[in-house]
């Protein structure tokens, strides 16, 4: 069974983000994907009203989009539950086509971002 959890520790954190390669930020909120194993971990910050996305990336040797776009999600509701009402992707280890399954769309900077408001009128609707 899939689940995604909070990292409530930093040393488990900068291991997770280790073993997926990706820069430990010990400011950062961070959630896990697992399923009996690790799949993945996503790693945010707050900046104002916007939440930026700044480590997202699968466990060496897995490659389970579902999990990952659920984490990406879970991410993002916890961001727009904070009152957030936009996210950015500065993490360059997601495939483009992972980022717009889960409603993020590339602007005029090639920066990938979302309006959290809009997404959550509507998710199963939402058009970029």
């Amino acid at each position: 069974m899939l689940t995604v959890l909070p990292i409530q520790e930093k040393e488990l954190q900068r291991e997770l983000c280790e073993l997926c390669e990706i820069e430990f930020d010990s400011v950062s909120f961070a959630y896990r994907a697992d399923d009996g194993d690790f799949l993945g971990v996503c790693q945010f910050y707050f900046d104002n009203d916007c939440g930026v996305i700044n480590g997202f990336k699968y466990a060496p040797l897995t490659c389970d989009n579902e999990a990952m776009i659920i984490m990406l999600r879970t991410a993002m509701n916890f961001m727009h539950r904070c009152g957030l009402k936009k996210s950015i992707f500065l993490a360059n280890s997601a495939n483009p086509e992972l980022l717009e399954l889960s409603g993020y769309s590339k602007d005029e900077n090639g920066i990938y971002s979302i309006d959290l408001d809009e997404f959550y009128i509507s998710p199963c609707h939402y058009n970029k």
